[in-house]
């Protein structure tokens, strides 16, 4: 009976693993359905604040900007999960370095400079986006 039992909780726990390597790897260039986001949000909140980014940069792109050849070729790998290590990553930097800056803007830069080294995909896709400033 135990056996029976280790083995039911070791294979939920495997199945709970796969899952969780399954969040959040559409690629940023499109959307999950509205079940699949809210799913994702349950599990990891900052799931709603990546969702909010991408609507985001919709301002600042052409309409057909993310189906384009070049960009999906160039950008297609960054995930929705990616995205969201990238915002949590930036968020525990400007945390830990917030108290050696008195302005935002000097904090935010630093931030920037160690971020792009560990993100530098997701550096080259924003600067992509916001050197058009379409709207």
């Amino acid at each position: 009976m135990k056996k029976t039992l280790f083995i039911f909780f070791l294979f939920i726990a495997c199945n709970n693993q796969n899952e969780s390597k399954e969040i959040g790897n559409l690629s940023i260039l499109e959307y999950p359905d509205i079940k699949e986001l809210n799913r994702w949000i349950e599990l990891d909140s900052q799931y709603a604040n990546v969702y909010q980014v991408r609507r985001y940069f919709e301002n600042f792109v052409n309409d057909d900007f993310f189906e384009e050849e070049e960009i999906q070729r160039k950008f297609n790998d960054i995930s929705w999960q990616y995205m969201s290590e990238y915002q949590k990553k930036y968020a525990e930097l400007l945390n830990k370095y917030e108290n050696n800056y008195n302005e935002y803007k000097e904090l935010t830069s630093f931030v920037d400079s160690l971020i792009i080294i560990e993100y530098p995909t997701i550096n080259e896709f924003t600067n992509e986006i916001f050197k058009l400033g379409y709207n």
